[in-house]
């Protein structure tokens, strides 16, 4: 089960998804921006989010965004 702090980030990017479609792409300092998070807290959650399939990034891991798995994740959360 996803901790809280990847759930936030989960969320932001399934609204983002919802708001300007697949895949919900959004800058990594944008998401750090958007969530009540610590930087640190927001790109530990990235990394285990990216770990475990549910986010992807572009090549120079600057933006961040939903595969299909963790926009189903949302849903199930």
């Amino acid at each position: 089960m996803p901790t809280e702090q990847e759930l936030k980030v989960l969320g932001l990017l399934a609204e983002e998804w919802k708001h300007s479609g697949p895949p919900g792409i959004l800058d990594i300092s944008e998401i750090v921006a958007a969530l009540d998070l610590a930087p640190s807290e927001t790109f530990q959650a990235l990394k285990a989010l990216f770990q475990n399939g549910l986010v992807d990034m572009n090549s120079i891991k600057t933006s961040a965004f939903l595969t299909p798995e963790g926009y189903a994740a949302v849903e199930k959360y």
